[in-house]
């Protein structure tokens, strides 16, 4: 966790970046196996005065590189994919059989090809994993008031050789704005994606399940 500079919030993190946390709050629905991490953000506020808190742009340094936060729809079409491997094969012997069996019935290939595939990708909101992932997801115009915790997801695609962790960190770009305040205030924190930087595994599961039902 990181303390917000010249303020009384407090971010904490939580990366899911093994198989077991993966399955156990997302299912088996090829995020692990396409390499999207997601980072559990928790903000927890001590300031009297309401504060609005909206993130502009989160990414993670790893090797080097940056890798910024997708957004969920972008997660599920990622996802998609791996959760359904031999799709391609499907479709392909799919419309080979489409073809000969109009070949043979001749007159009935103007209705056959107007008929649906049943290899069309659903749209995330169509799909409960779909909307699980917009659900959990971090929400980034943020209203923290005192004593008050935020949290959510944020999801971030990395190559498989960085799922580890190591050395990474993560970059929040974003504003505080208080009501006596003629503007907004930026700021950037920077979090090592570290176990020590993490909040109690138990106590942020409590937390964040209450503000996410």
């Amino acid at each position: 966790r990181a303390t917000v500079n010249d303020t009384d919030i407090q971010v904490g993190i939580n990366p899911y970046n093994t198989p077991h946390k993966i399955h156990a709050l997302f299912g088996r629905n090829g995020l692990w196996r396409k390499n999207i991490l997601p980072l559990q953000v928790t903000l927890e506020s001590d300031d009297p005065s309401t504060a609005k808190f909206l993130v502009d742009s989160a990414y993670i340094i790893s090797n080097g590189h940056y890798y910024p936060a997708v957004t969920p729809n972008a997660v599920y079409d990622i996802a998609w994919q791996a959760k359904h491997p031999y799709i391609v094969v499907k479709e392909t012997l799919y419309y080979t059989g489409l073809i000969l069996f109009t070949v043979v019935t001749l007159g009935l290939g103007s209705v056959i090809w107007v008929l649906p595939t049943p290899f069309t990708q659903p749209s995330p909101q169509d799909s409960p994993f779909g909307r699980d992932l917009t659900y959990k997801a971090f929400v980034k115009n943020v209203s923290l008031q005192n004593g008050s915790l935020r949290g959510g997801f944020l999801y971030f695609a990395l190559p498989k050789k960085d799922m580890g962790l190591k050395n990474a960190h993560l970059i929040l770009h974003f504003s505080v704005k208080k009501p006596k305040a003629a503007a907004p205030v930026e700021k950037t924190v920077t979090i090592p994606l570290a176990p020590g930087a993490h909040i109690n595994s138990n106590i942020l599961k409590d937390w964040v399940n209450g503000f996410l039902q």
